[in-house]
């Protein structure tokens, strides 16, 4: 059972700030080059809390600085709990699309043993930076991006009534994606909310770091504080926008991947070695290596660029065929082993620190990043959600950077204090 509660938000003063100037992208995306630009926007922005200047004491930074934005009034925290509603609007080959969900609190659970489910695996270096800034200064500054399934649309409703008043903020971001949210804390529509979540299995779509994080600190601060057993404590509880699997604007983008090769890289030897499980054609251009990975006909296919050309690449049916069910549809997964490992010898260590291993969005970026450096890209199409659903209630999980969520939600419209 999902246990979905509202909470008191702290949110910055529209008094005091300009909003567009002080959200930000997940911390897992920004460069430091975006880093210096979002903190030029606003001594006050959101990057200088979830990802805080300096060595060893950047964590007791942020929570100074959390603390001095609270006492200057910079940020508030809202008198009555309640959910968020939160709208995005953005703009995909020509036609707007609208992505809406609600922003609360789920209680923690362990992975894969409840009504949580995840779909990646995670690394130990991130979920350490994110622990010791959460126990610095004992705060969500980012929702876990979570879906749930609603096939009738019903939380509809609730979003339809909270958008017919004033929002709460809005921010246009630096994509040109409308960023709006609205305040529900009726005490009647709050209660069927955790009504409605209650029977909801929910699925981790971005931010599987993030949540293991918050139930490593949940046991942390347990131990710490001696709790007694079923007691609730604020620490029981992580920040989430909870989207429908069935949301019209919600749009899973591919992930590509350039992975860099010895200077002598023999390109025809490794083509010859891949004939054997792929059929391989040269193609004219980017826009024909994209038509062709994003045809339905392609099957299993995927486009490879090098030496400033692109070639199509589609698995024989036995290769598909040997895999097991649930990842004969997971194209980052077939990559992976039945192309990295197999015929590039790149090592299960090697991905996990992405030594020489860049994950991309777009052509341009694999063409960019190939001109510097001798590298091999490969090109994929994006994963079906209902694959992603199939993966995380298998109990199976899909390689690093398999899916993108797009539009990434922004940091800094509300935050969760515990």
């Amino acid at each position: 059972m999902s246990i979905v509660r509202p909470f008191n938000g702290v949110r910055y003063n529209l008094e005091e700030v300009l909003l567009k100037r002080v959200v930000a992208p997940p911390y897992d995306v920004i460069s430091p080059e975006m880093k210096q630009a979002l903190k030029d926007k606003s001594e006050y922005n959101v990057v200088t809390l979830d990802l805080p200047d300096g060595e060893d004491e950047k964590y007791n930074n942020a929570a100074k600085l959390y603390q001095e934005y609270l006492d200057k009034k910079v940020l508030i925290k809202d008198q009555k709990p309640g959910f968020y509603v939160y709208e995005q609007v953005y703009e995909y080959c020509g036609k707007e699309y609208v992505r809406t969900g609600f922003i609360g609190l789920l209680k923690i659970e362990e992975l894969g043993k409840g009504s949580v489910y995840p779909h990646e695996k995670t690394l130990s270096g991130p979920k350490k930076d994110r622990f010791e800034l959460m126990k610095a200064c004992k705060t969500n500054f980012s929702q876990i991006f979570g879906l749930y399934m609603d096939k009738e649309n019903r939380m509809n409703l609730v979003f339809n009534d909270a958008k017919k008043n004033m929002p709460t903020a809005s921010a246009l971001d630096d994509e040109g994606v409308k960023n709006t949210i609205w305040s529900v804390s009726d005490d009647n529509t709050v209660r069927m909310i955790e009504e409605f979540m209650k029977d909801k299995a929910i699925y981790i779509a971005d931010g599987h770091h993030r949540y293991e994080t918050a139930l490593n600190y949940r046991d942390y601060a347990r131990e710490l504080n001696k709790d007694v057993e079923k007691e609730e404590k604020p620490y029981d509880y992580v920040m989430m926008m909870f989207v429908n699997f069935y949301d019209e604007g919600l749009k899973i983008f591919p992930t590509h991947r350039v992975l860099e090769v010895e200077e002598g890289f023999d390109f025809k030897g490794f083509a010859d070695k891949l004939a054997f499980d792929f059929v391989i054609e040269t193609l004219d251009c980017a826009e024909a290596a994209d038509r062709y990975v994003n045809d339905p006909a392609s099957g299993r296919a995927m486009a490879i660029y090098f030496g400033n050309t692109y070639y199509g690449i589609k698995a024989k049916d036995d290769v598909i065929e040997k895999l097991n069910p649930v990842y004969r549809k997971v194209d980052t997964y077939l990559l992976q082993e039945g192309i990295m490992k197999k015929f590039l010898g790149v090592s299960d260590d090697r991905l996990l620190k992405k030594e020489g291993v860049y994950f991309v969005q777009t052509l341009a970026q694999i063409e960019k990043l190939a001109e510097g450096k001798k590298a091999v890209g490969f090109i994929l199409k994006g994963v079906d959600i209902d694959i992603v659903r199939e993966i995380s209630e298998s109990g199976q999980v899909m390689p690093q950077k398999s899916t993108y969520f797009y539009p990434k939600l922004q940091t800094g419209l509300v935050i969760y204090q515990f």
